[in-house]
């Protein structure tokens, strides 16, 4: 145990100073010099260490002088070879004060250079008053043996600091990690922040009042050769593009993967759903930085949280529109006869004509030139001329597979309205191909 291991290092350095009343001497004389002791590793710190800079507030000067006293009394205790209280730590404020520094985001690496500075401080003090003695020899031996002391002190007290900050901010990391989750799934509720920590992360994510703001959604693709997709590891590197492809000099975001997707909320200046979705485009075309197996849908501009419950539709319906030729879609591309077409249900479904079977492109060869034919003409701007060069084909062939398809179908490809309806009705095949084999579709009698 910790506790167990600090208990016998205590009494092994007492036993020492037993041996050494000079050293002992000395050590304990530097009880009353707590106030200059941490007034000059205090400065040092400040001087030494930007860490320290940015952090020194009268809060964390009273915390650092405290620790500093805390340290002295334990010191003078061990020279003076006082018994420890069983069961206690004798290193225990040496926790309290890592989980403090951890709470108040002061670097690791800060605080174990203050422990170096004080190590050359108590050394330094050391020097200083075994010099002034008259015992040479046995100041010689009890500075080699506070040496020793002071490096196995330092060493241990900084150990101990390390582990109990590590474990702190690895709670902090947890908590945060959860309250960023639950703001994001509260603000795509349309539910404003509920208190002062979510408040703060609002604010230090750049996520702020009154500016437009954009919902982007995204899942992994089907891969080209059927191969599986780590899911997972998909999401976290959409998470890492956006964090990377949308700088924070520019935008506020929060970014997160919930319920298999990646989600991210954007807050910018102007126009930030078109301007999210054009750095995305960009980092995932071909000459781009990124291939993501994934897509990504982008809403509308939200200008109140109430409106991001419905920019989160938007995005996941523009995502709906994804494949890997284009995985970007925002939400005012989508094309609006397609999407009433994609959202058809059994009735609609129901309402293809028994004549479409004419038109199956799986069928036969004359049904598949048939389709073709009949896209490449509204294509054509219903040009028959531009249609055969389009395809290939004589323009006898087009009128004749036109005639064709008025036959087969009743309805005229050679006005808006009929070339129109076939078009529709060719979409609900497809679509109608794709629903699950248990469900049937019968066509009206």
């Amino acid at each position: 145990m910790p506790e167990a291991r600090a208990v016998s290092l205590v009494h092994e350095w007492s036993e020492r100073f037993r041996k050494h009343p000079l050293a002992s001497a000395v050590v304990v004389g530097f009880a009353g010099k707590a106030d200059a002791i941490w007034r000059h590793a205090f400065e040092l710190m400040r001087q030494e260490s930007p860490e320290y800079r940015n952090a020194v507030d009268d809060e964390f000067a009273r915390e650092s002088k405290s620790h500093c006293g805390e340290l002295l009394q334990t010191i003078v205790a061990i020279a003076a070879a006082r018994r420890a209280k069983t069961g206690v730590d004798p290193f225990g404020f040496v926790r309290t004060h890592a989980i403090w520094r951890a709470r108040h985001h002061v670097p690791l690496v800060a605080s174990l250079h203050a422990y170096r500075l004080a190590h050359r401080t108590y050394w330094t003090l050391t020097r200083e008053a075994l010099i002034k003695s008259t015992k040479q020899k046995e100041a010689v031996r009890a500075l080699a043996m506070l040496s020793d002391f002071w490096m196995e002190l330092f060493d241990h007290v900084g150990a101990v600091l390390a582990e109990a900050h590590a474990v702190e901010e690895g709670s902090i990391v947890a908590q945060r990690t959860h309250a960023y989750a639950s703001l994001i799934g509260d603000l795509l509720r349309g539910a404003p922040p509920r208190d002062a920590e979510a408040q703060r992360l609002c604010t230090l994510c750049g996520i702020r009042p009154g500016a437009p703001v954009a919902v982007a959604a995204a899942r992994p693709l089907q891969s080209a050769n059927g191969s599986p997709i780590d899911i997972e590891v998909t999401l976290r590197s959409v998470a890492r593009l956006v964090e990377q492809v949308l700088p924070s000099s520019e935008f506020g975001k929060l970014v997160d993967v919930q319920n298999g997707e990646a989600v991210a909320i954007v807050c910018g200046a102007s126009a930030t759903a078109r301007r999210v979705a054009d750095a995305l485009r960009k980092s995932l075309s071909p000459r781009g930085r990124s291939a993501l197996a994934a897509g990504i849908g982008v809403s509308l501009d939200a200008t109140e949280i109430a409106g991001l419950p419905r920019a989160l539709e938007e995005a996941r319906l523009a995502l709906d529109f994804a494949t890997r030729e284009r995985p970007l879609h925002h939400f005012s591309d989508i094309d609006l006869p397609e999407l009433l077409l994609r959202r058809a249900d059994g009735i609609a479904l129901r309402l293809i004509p028994p004549w479409a079977s004419n038109f199956h492109p799986a069928e036969t060869d004359q049904s598949r030139q048939l389709v073709r034919t009949i896209r490449a003409f509204a294509a054509c701007n219903l040009n028959v001329k531009q249609t055969a060069q389009r395809l290939g084909v004589h323009t006898n062939t087009v009128y004749f597979r036109l005639n064709r398809v008025k036959k087969l179908a009743g309805l005229d490809p050679r006005t808006y309205s009929g070339v129109s309806k076939l078009l529709t009705v060719l979409r609900l095949l497809e679509i109608a191909d794709k629903q699950p084999a248990s469900a049937e579709i019968s066509s009206p009698g």
